[in-house]
C-alpha cells in the first residue's frame, strides 16, 4: 500500500525530536511493508517564506501536497496534526484519487479547549480521527461519515533504545519531564510535594521554573541518569489519555509510576508499572523502591517488555491501518478498539 503521510517532521530543529510519534509510526508502516512518503507541512511552508515564518507559505505547502498526491496515487493519506493542510486541499486530493481513503491521527488532549475545533474540523474531509485519548467523550466527534479511535503511543525498539532496567548506577532515582509548570501548576506542586516528602531521592526534575524543558540529547541523557520516572499529564482523568512521555519512559525500561486515574492498569497489571492513587500511595511507593532497588529493575523489565509488546509501532500503524482500509482487525489488540461511527 502507498501511503502519504503529512505531518510535522520537524526539520526546523535538525532532527532534535527523532523520538516523535510520526517517527515511530512512519517506521511502523514502513516495516510492516508499505511505501511511505512523509511530506512536513509545516517545513515546506517555512521554506518559500523570506522570513522563515511557516503562514506565509501555506498555499505552497497545500500546492505541493497536491502535487505529491498526484505523483505519488496514495491509497492512504495521514494527516498528523498538519494543520497547515486546508479542507480543500483534502477535497481536492480525493476528488483526484478515487477510493483514496483519509485519516487523522491527533496525539493532544481533547480538554484542551483548542483541540475539540481541531478535531471537527479534519472530520469533514476524513474518514476516521485516531486520539490518544479513549471512552464515550469520542461519541461527540463521529459523524455519519467520520469515526473516532483511540489509539496508544507506541514505543519504536530502533528509537527507544536505553534498557534502563539493565544498570544499577544511575545518578537519579527519579525522574519528571514536563513542557512547562505555568500551564499547570499542579504538576510542579506536585514535583515539589514529593521532594518534600521522600527527601532521600535523588531527583532529576524537568520543566520547573528555573528548571529547562529538554528536547533531543538532552532529554536522551536524562532518560539514561534516572532509575525511574514519574508520567504526570496536564490531567489525568481522561480514560487512558497520556502523552507520549509514558511510551519513552517504559520504552527505555525505566520504572514508570502512573496514575490508576488514567485506566492503565486495566491493561497492565502492578508487575508491570507502579499505579499509585494518591501523593501518599506515590511517596509509599517511591520509599520501597529505594530500599528495593533488585525490585525495580524486574519490574522495570517486565513494563518495558509489555509495553514493546502490546504497543509496538508496528502494531499500533498495522491498527490504523486495519481501521482506515475498514478491514476486519488483523490482530487481538491490546487496547479498546472501539470505532465511535
Amino acid at each position: 500500500m502507498r501511503i502519504v503521510i503529512a505531518g510535522n517532521y520537524n526539520e526546523k530543529r535538525a532532527g532534535a525530536n527523532y523520538y516523535a510519534t510520526v517517527r515511530k509510526l512512519t517506521n511502523g508502516f514502513i516495516r510492516n511493508g508499505h511505501h511511505v512518503m512523509p511530506f512536513s507541512d509545516r517545513d515546506v511552508a517555512r521554506e518559500v517564506h523570506r522570513w522563515g515564518i511557516g503562514r506565509g507559505g501555506d498555499a505552497y505547502a497545500n500546492s505541493r501536497l497536491v502535487d505529491l498526491c498526484d505523483n505519488f496515487e496514495p491509497h492512504l493519506l495521514i494527516l498528523f496534526h498538519a494543520d497547515r493542510i486546508s479542507n480543500d486541499t483534502v477535497r481536492k486530493i480525493r476528488s483526484r484519487i478515487p477510493g483514496l481513503s483519509v485519516s487523522v491521527v491527533n496525539l493532544d488532549p481533547i480538554f484542551l479547549p483548542e483541540n475539540p475545533p481541531r478535531i471537527k474540523r479534519f472530520a469533514e474531509v476524513a474518514d476516521t480521527t485516531f486520539i490518544t485519548t479513549a471512552g464515550e467523550r469520542l461519541k461527540e466527534f463521529a459523524t455519519s461519515t467520520h469515526g473516532v479511535a483511540f489509539i496508544p503511543n507506541p514505543a519504536d525498539p530502533s528509537i527507544e533504545t536505553l534498557k534502563g532496567f539493565a544498570r544499577e548506577d544511575q545518578p537519579f532515582d527519579f525522574l519528571c519531564t514536563i513542557g512547562t509548570e505555568r500551564t499547570t501548576p499542579w504538576r510542579g506542586q506536585m514535583m515539589r510535594d514529593i521532594e518534600a516528602r521522600v527527601p532521600e531521592a535523588r531527583y532529576s526534575f524537568h520543566g520547573l521554573e528555573g528548571r529547562p524543558y529538554l528536547q533531543g540529547r538532552d532529554y536522551l541523557e536524562a532518560l539514561s541518569s534516572a532509575k525511574m520516572g514519574l508520567n504526570i499529564n496536564r490531567a489525568d482523568d481522561h480514560y487512558l489519555y497520556s502523552s507520549d512521555r509514558f511510551a519513552q519512559y517504559a520504552g527505555n525500561g525505566l520504572l514508570v509510576f502512573v496514575a490508576r486515574s488514567t485506566g492503565y492498569d486495566e491493561i497492565f497489571s502492578d508487575e508491570e508499572f507502579v499505579f499509585f492513587r494518591d501523593l501518599d500511595e506515590l511517596a509509599d511507593k517511591l520509599r520501597y523502591f529505594l530500599k528495593n532497588d533488585g525490585e525495580r529493575q524486574r519490574i522495570a523489565r517486565n513494563g518495558y517488555e509489555r509495553y514493546h509488546a502490546f504497543f509496538s509501532e508496528r502494531l499500533v500503524a498495522r491498527y490504523i491501518e486495519d481501521v482506515a482500509m475498514r478491514r476486519p482487525l488483523s490482530e487481538d489488540y491490546a487496547w479498546p478498539t472501539e470505532v465511535h461511527r
